[in-house]
């Protein structure tokens, strides 16, 4: 049974750095990114044991992430299952995937400006609603966790930080506007145990690992609201 969840959000794209919309697109890691995914890696591998199944989503930034984790666990003689799971993916960003904040300042001024002051869920024209996104994450971790016949203590899942904010705080009982306030920097991670049939939040949004030589994102990269 899974008693231990690990959340892990993908290292960092050029488009991260850029500000541009990602969602369903599939931009790889950049260099950098690689590295993150590798300074994460070196830390699973120096605290978890027991065995671990790996869950990403399929676009590459999460599923290039989760190839490294695997890789390391498999080069330490603990061989982990990596299962590609769609209801990981990132919240689809619509009309605006694939552009950044300033050309949607240049080219869609009204509907940016209006995007940008408004409250809740900041929704794109013609993204996927927060709530249909925090419904199929949900029922994906749901199936994740009750898997049957599974041997593993530990559950990794590498995704996006939309939908781990959702997936995270859903669990700890958070409203999905509670849980989208949280923040989630790249290659974080961030740990829920079971508890009393419930799920506790004992780490969140941990960088530790990336050190001074790989430094924790800088928000403002990716504007304000954060482009997904």
């Amino acid at each position: 049974m899974i008693r231990r969840l690990l959340l892990v959000r993908h290292g960092v794209t050029t488009w991260n750095r850029e500000g541009r919309f990602q969602g369903h697109l599939d931009p790889p890691l950049d260099p950098l990114g690689e590295l993150e995914a590798r300074a994460l890696a070196e830390r699973l591998v120096r605290e978890e044991r027991g065995e671990m199944l790996v869950a990403s989503s399929p676009l590459r930034r999460a599923s290039a992430t989760a190839a490294i984790l695997t890789d390391a666990l498999a080069a330490a003689g603990r061989p982990a299952e990596l299962s590609l799971e769609a209801g990981l993916m990132e919240i689809g960003q619509g009309d605006w995937e694939g552009q950044t904040h300033a050309e949607l300042a240049a080219t869609d001024p009204e509907r940016y400006r209006a995007w940008a002051v408004s409250g809740g869920f900041r929704e794109p024209p013609g993204a996927e609603p927060v709530p249909e996104a925090a419904a199929r994450a949900a029922a994906t971790m749901t199936r994740l966790l009750s898997r049957a016949g599974s041997t593993s203590e530990t559950l990794c899942c590498v995704s996006h930080g939309g939908i781990l904010r959702l997936v995270g705080g859903g669990l700890a009982g958070m409203s999905d506007e509670e849980a989208w306030r949280l923040d989630v920097d790249n290659a974080s991670l961030s740990v829920l145990t079971a508890v009393d049939g419930g799920w506790q939040i004992t780490a969140w949004n941990d960088t530790s690992h990336l050190g001074a030589e790989l430094p924790a994102e800088d928000r403002r990269a990716e504007g304000s609201p954060p482009a997904l």
